[in-house]
């Protein structure tokens, strides 16, 4: 290995904050996540004090859940851990293009899949998540930082995440936070090592998280689909957990872009590290062994299970010809897909178009001659040599074109409401009770929230003239709120000896001085953020949203 390959060990300043893969853990998982992985150096304590903010909001807004279902959990999952449910897992070691496979099978509506608004704020439930689904709008990319595959709050997501922000039961904190405690968080990647008290945590855990976006009720009869790349390691667990029940899908990649991929992904994510990485020759070599491990692991107990339950892809047949490769899993696992799931799977398609990832150069270290024995046993193993099958080309769908104006239309009435509505509830509150005088900042991030929503459905699609606009009405809802909150809540000059001048000046006075302080500025700005990602957006493209 050259010592080019090595990041430099001098401390490199101040680690900035970031939008963290758990920012939204509660508070009392991070004190576990700490005292486990032996605490964080000072450079990195501003990135971890951002951290524990957005963390004690996913506590406040989950907290309740928490309490009234960890008595549920307990009842129902904590004494015998199974669940009978009809579920489809996609497997496939990470970067082999299981994503790819979740948005088009959540094409069909007869599945239900977990959203990313859930997957980070696993401990919470219907209110929680829902208060988060737009908390999470302003820190959350419209791709993945990783390449350029859609994401977001309502974009399908990965269970695993669920379980780490849950209750820690995951591989996640080696593998992307801090990493020299690798060997131990490893654990989780295939259920391997673990107590007995740890595995019934995490089978009770995926029992329940599985129960709660099933309690809907137009997800109750629905077939349950899972992807997270660590279930590749844990086929027999997951069988036993759902009761023989459950359906795979394996999806294998060609080893060399999988392993080259995963380097990129742990550079991409170097961001999330609450310590120094380690250099990429480790990287490289960590994730060999795992990829090996796990795929290994996968073929004997997928072998276990049986063809009708069982069904192995390659990533190229899915590129060349995705609802064909799809039909076919289809059939194998005795699914009907008829006219209608083609059609939604085909406009989904043809709405994302083709996908096209710029690739920066990076060190991707050194391949040993154990790599390449991995690799071509891998690509015999799978017949990944194999030319895949014809090409099939999908018709691009341009997106309609955003209506900015009737957008704005819509979005100056719903700004109406939403200053009225502010209006009437500090009134009503002050009236119940006089010593109250609340200004109610906070909700201009969910006014935010719901000018963007409103404006971009009125105008067909989302743009940035959409976005810009509802980030701009949404400033001015606070103006507008500004001098008749401040009239409720004190009525200044209002007595004998004060002229109307002096009663508007002293009201405005208070009201917009309200809105110069810290805290205000900063909610004014997430709700602008909030309101310009929204309608910014172009939402039609999620699968099965």
């Amino acid at each position: 290995m050259s010592i080019n390959d090595r990041p430099s060990t001098k401390n490199r300043g101040i680690a900035w904050p970031v939008a963290h893969v758990l920012a939204l853990a509660p508070i009392d998982v991070w004190v576990r996540l700490i005292v486990r992985s032996g605490g964080v150096r000072p450079r990195y304590w501003l990135r971890f004090g951002f951290i524990l903010v957005t963390s004690f909001v996913g506590t406040i807004a989950t907290v309740h859940e928490r309490v009234v279902l960890s008595a549920v959990r307990r009842r129902l999952f904590e004494a015998e851990p199974q669940i009978n449910r009809r579920v489809i897992v996609i497997v496939g070691y990470y970067r082999s293009g299981t994503t790819h496979l979740q948005n088009l099978m959540s094409c069909d509506d007869r599945f239900v899949t977990p959203r990313w608004s859930q997957c980070l704020a696993g401990q919470g439930f219907v209110l929680g998540w829902s208060i988060l689904r737009f908390v999470l709008v302003p820190f959350l990319g419209q791709t993945r930082p990783q390449d350029a595959v859609g994401f977001g709050p309502d974009w399908p997501g990965e269970d695993d995440f669920a379980l780490c922000s849950w209750g820690g039961c995951s591989s996640i904190p080696g593998r992307f936070i801090w990493p020299s405690r690798w060997d131990d968080w490893k654990r989780w990647h295939g259920l391997e090592g673990l107590s007995e008290k740890e595995l019934d945590r995490w089978r009770s855990l995926m029992a329940m998280f599985v129960w709660k976006i099933t309690r809907r009720k137009k997800n109750r009869d629905r077939v349950v689909l899972l992807k997270t790349p660590s279930h590749t390691a844990r086929v027999a667990e997951l069988d036993r957990l759902f009761n023989g029940h459950v359906k795979f899908v394996h999806l294998v990649r060609e080893p060399g872009a999988v392993i080259d991929s995963n380097v990129r992904l742990h550079e991409s994510l170097a961001g999330h590290l609450l310590e120094d990485g380690p250099d990429v020759q480790t990287i490289r070599e960590r994730i060999v062994e795992e990829y090996a491990s796990t795929e290994t692991k996968c073929s004997r107990e997928g072998e276990a299970i049986g063809s009708d339950r069982f069904v192995r892809v390659r990533y190229q047949d899915l590129q060349s010809d995705a609802i064909g490769t799809v039909r076919g899993i289809y059939k194998t696992l005795g699914l009907g897909f008829d006219e209608r799931v083609e059609a939604s799977v085909r406009s989904y398609l043809g709405r994302v178009g083709a996908y096209e990832s710029t690739k920066k150069t990076i060190k991707l270290g050194q391949v040993s001659a154990d790599e390449e024995a991995i690799k071509a046993e891998m690509v015999a193993r799978y017949k990944l040599d194999d030319e895949p099958i014809a090409r099939v080309e999908i018709e691009h769908i341009e997106a309609p074109a955003a209506k900015v104006w009737r957008g704005i239309g819509s979005g100056v009435l719903i700004a109406l409401a939403c200053t009225t509505a502010w209006i009437g509830i500090v009134w009503t509150l002050h009236s119940l009770w006089p010593s109250v005088h609340p200004r109610l900042i906070p909700a201009v991030w969910v006014c935010g929230a719901v000018i963007g929503m409103g404006m971009r459905k009125a105008a067909g699609n989302g743009s940035v003239g959409v976005g810009i606009a509802a980030s701009s009405l949404t400033v001015l809802v606070v103006l507008m709120a500004a001098f008749p909150v401040s009239v409720i809540n004190y009525n200044f000059a209002s007595g004998a000896g004060y002229t109307a001048q002096d009663w508007v000046y002293h009201n405005a006075k208070y009201g917009f001085e309200g809105l110069r302080s810290v805290a205000s500025l900063v909610f004014i700005a997430l709700g602008a953020v909030t309101a310009y990602r929204h309608g910014r957006s172009g939402a039609a493209n999620v699968p099965g949203g």
